[in-house]
This record gives structure tokens, sequence and C-alpha cells, in this order.
């Protein structure tokens, strides 16, 4: 394996720059995953304690 010959910064930079732009769109997406999940254990929450209200 070689190593990357950058042959100036703007190179490095842009590198940089989408690793981070990669960075930031793995974090959005798993906080939404996340959000997602807890949204849907708190309406399965809310729809239990509903059907037990009216049930009894």
């Amino acid at each position: 394996m070689t190593e990357p010959d950058w042959d100036d910064d703007s190179d490095y930079r842009r590198a940089v720059r989408r690793a981070w732009g990669t960075v930031a769109l793995a974090s959005c997406c798993s906080l939404l995953v996340v959000g997602l999940v807890v949204l849907a254990v708190i309406g399965a929450g809310a729809f239990l304690f509903v059907v037990e209200a009216l049930s009894g």
C-alpha cells in the first residue's frame, strides 16, 4: 500500500473536507434513526396506554 502523494495543500484540504462531510452525513443519519426509534417506542407506549384505558 502506498501513501497518497499530495501535490499541494488543495488536494489534502479537499480530502479532509470530504471526510468531514461524510462524518456529518453519517452523524445526521444516525441521529435520525435514533429519533425514529424513540418516537416508535413512545408511540407504542401511548398506543398501549390508550388500548388499556379503553378496554377496562
